[in-house]
């Protein structure tokens, strides 16, 4: 993949940054108009970018980063609602409505980002009509994803769940190797089991069970897809371990 240097990084050339993400909906013009916006800041593994119910309205660019979502359960557990990666943007619905953070979002990984004020955010998009559009698009999509989420926890057994989310994982952040699709977006086992309401022990035994059929190879935070197909059979059709 070409790049383009800004600020002393390296970002992709417009037309390739990850599909579906935010500046992948928009014109090259906008890609670069945003791209100037704001201030660049680095985070390091494990470090907070947003905190859920804090009271700051900024927007956060993803240039190279990949970030998770959570927000905290009454009984005192943290759940993991969304994956972010490089080319999105978090903190819009703050910026756009002046309410309370919904989540806390912390980096996997060093994430280079931009920082980019309320006002000069929502002026871009009143300059920028077709970024004002994929934004809407890509909120409507969290929003798809966040009630797949729910259907899945109310119509599925918790392997079939945990397919369904590594063959949606594999399509939108998988990388191509070799041995099949690898994720290597520093998700744990832990995670994987809160993206879909399971204890870490059910996460490991039903990722044990995927391995040993020989669907997907696992490392230190990371999971390769070795047979797609088949994950896409058991996420989509009868799903249940033999």
């Amino acid at each position: 993949m070409r790049s383009i240097t800004q600020m002393g990084r390296q970002f992709p050339d417009p037309g390739h940054w990850p599909t579906g993400t935010y500046l992948d909906m928009v014109s090259p013009r906008s890609q670069g108009a945003l791209l100037e916006l704001g201030v660049p800041r680095t985070f390091r593994h494990g470090d907070v970018i947003m905190r859920e119910a804090e009271r700051s309205s900024h927007v956060v660019l993803l240039c190279q980063a990949v970030v998770k979502a959570t927000v905290s359960l009454e009984n005192g557990r943290m759940a993991l609602l969304s994956i972010k990666v490089g080319g999105d943007v978090i903190g819009e619905m703050a910026a756009l409505s002046n309410e309370p953070r919904s989540a806390t979002v912390t980096a996997c990984g060093d994430a280079h980002v931009r920082v980019i004020q309320s006002a000069d955010f929502q002026n871009y998009l009143a300059d920028f009509p077709d970024a004002n559009l994929a934004l809407s698009r890509m909120i409507m999509k969290t929003l798809r994803w966040a009630d797949k989420r729910r259907v899945d926890f109310n119509g599925y057994s918790a392997f079939v769940r945990l397919a369904r989310i590594l063959d949606e994982l594999a399509e939108a952040y998988g990388r191509a190797v070799p041995e099949g699709i690898t994720l290597d977006i520093g998700l744990t086992q832990k995670e994987l089991g809160a993206l879909v309401g399971v204890e870490e022990d059910t996460a490991r035994k039903e990722l044990r069970t995927l391995r040993d059929r020989g669907v997907i190879r696992m490392g230190y935070r990371t999971i390769t897809v070795m047979d797609r197909s088949a994950l896409n059979a058991l996420a989509h059709g009868n799903g249940e371990p033999r």
